[in-house]
């Protein structure tokens, strides 16, 4: 009798192993977030491209008599700065942004006139401060992000002819200066695909040896750093094909520990081993009840054993005859056998049963790859039933193709879900 109550309950163990796993890592949950990519990254897009346009502030250095500094810029707004970035993060928390830039300079007030271009680039650590601080609810809607990275500027010199022989080399077409480069971002969501963005972003520049205006050189003995400011505000696209990117993505830990615990402290109850014999008491009353009914079927793969046609119909049909899977795979295993062997039976003693062969696979991987991979292993469980004398009309494919019933991130869980069951009509 015990040994029948295994082989029909097919997985019944890997559930409760599953269970225990699932309750583990939840608990680790509680206390901390895990942005290892290798475990996570199939969870959320890292990819984005911003655009940004807005106004910069140069300090300085300026020749003699310039300057491009406006008094009032919500009255006279100049819109003289531009910048483009791609950035990958490598987990929720950190990543790495290439920038480029264009500042236009101008004179401005009682400047003599002038104009002149300076043209940025830079590689930036960037740090998610919401995710880092755990700011849950805060990224539903709101981001905060810091960035820092070394830059190299390219100022546009026009020193004449006269003054080129001060500068050295290329720096009579163009002043090559080395830069650090930091700032803040203030994401605003509006879509998993797009946000709005309001961007500040300091430019402290070193080796200078022309002036911003492009006017004159710079004393070389002298200080010869600068400074430019700029503001702006623009858009951020997400690429990928997962729901969410990594600035947004988090887990509601405590909701998704407090459900999973509810129903991982249900099914322990129902799998409770009072008589500590090793199988559940609910089958064991169960088949006990009604092990005397006169319709039967032969279940002797393991002894002989007799069930009832209902005692049977209902294992089947509440999916407790599984045929289960490796991970991307449509072979049926020499283990779950028994299981095929059960069904057989089962319809060679009901000769008027019919009987769906519902495949399924798990979410890793693509959708309509999964739906083929259902379908291959409900093929072949249903070719195997036909091989033993089950005619083919007796039986109808079904294709599920994804279950998601199950956290995607335990890989015990996903096991059960990689699986053919099957409803006799």
């Amino acid at each position: 009798m015990k040994k029948i109550i295994t082989l029909c309950l097919v997985g019944l163990s890997a559930i409760t192993a599953a269970g225990q796993e699932i309750r583990q890592e939840n608990q680790m949950l509680l206390t901390r977030d895990n942005t290892n990519p290798r475990e996570k990254e199939k969870n959320y897009n890292r990819w984005s491209v911003n655009l940004n346009g807005g106004v910069n502030v140069p300090v300085g250095p300026f020749s003699t008599g310039f300057s491009s500094a406006n008094t009032n810029y919500f009255k006279n707004p100049n819109f003289n700065h531009i910048d483009f970035n791609v950035r990958k993060m490598f987990n929720t928390k950190f990543g790495l942004m290439l920038d480029f830039g264009y500042e236009k300079f101008a004179a401005q007030s009682r400047s003599l006139p002038f104009t002149n271009r300076m043209y940025t680039t830079s590689l930036q650590g960037v740090l998610n401060v919401h995710r880092a601080l755990n700011w849950e609810e805060f990224t539903n809607t709101f981001g905060l992000q810091l960035h820092f990275g070394p830059g190299l500027a390219f100022l546009d010199s026009n020193v004449t002819k006269a003054n080129a022989a001060n500068t050295s080399g290329s720096n009579a077409n163009f002043d090559n200066i080395y830069s650090v480069v930091s700032g803040a971002r203030l994401l605003i969501k509006a879509s998993d695909r797009l946000a709005f963005n309001v961007n500040y972003t300091l430019n402290k520049n070193f080796s200078h040896h022309v002036t911003i205006d492009g006017t004159s050189t710079v004393n070389l003995t002298q200080n010869r750093t600068g400074t430019v400011h700029s503001a702006a505000v623009g858009l951020t696209l997400y690429l990928g094909s997962k729901e969410k990117h990594a600035d947004w993505y988090w887990e509601n830990k405590v909701e998704k520990t407090d459900e999973l615990l509810a129903r991982i402290n249900k099914l322990e109850s129902q799998l409770s081993d009072g008589n500590k014999d090793g199988f559940p008491d609910i089958w064991e009353n169960y088949l006990n009840g009604k092990v005397n009914n006169a319709n039967v079927v032969n279940n002797n793969f393991e002894g002989d054993q007799n069930y009832s046609n209902a005692e049977a119909l209902a294992m089947i049909n509440s999916q407790y005859v599984n045929v289960f899977f490796d991970f991307d795979k449509s072979t049926i295993s020499t283990g779950t056998i028994s299981a095929i062997n059960f069904l057989i039976k089962y319809l060679n003693s009901n000769p008027e049963a019919n009987v769906e062969v519902i495949g399924y696979a798990d979410e890793l991987g693509n959708f309509d790859y999964n739906m083929r991979l259902s379908e291959r292993r409900a093929k072949n469980v249903a070719e195997m039933i036909e091989r033993s004398g089950i005619s083919a009309s007796r039986l109808k494919v079904v294709v599920k193709g994804e279950d998601n019933s199950v956290p995607k991130e335990s890989t015990l869980a996903r096991q059960l879900v990689r699986r053919v069951v099957f409803k006799v009509n």
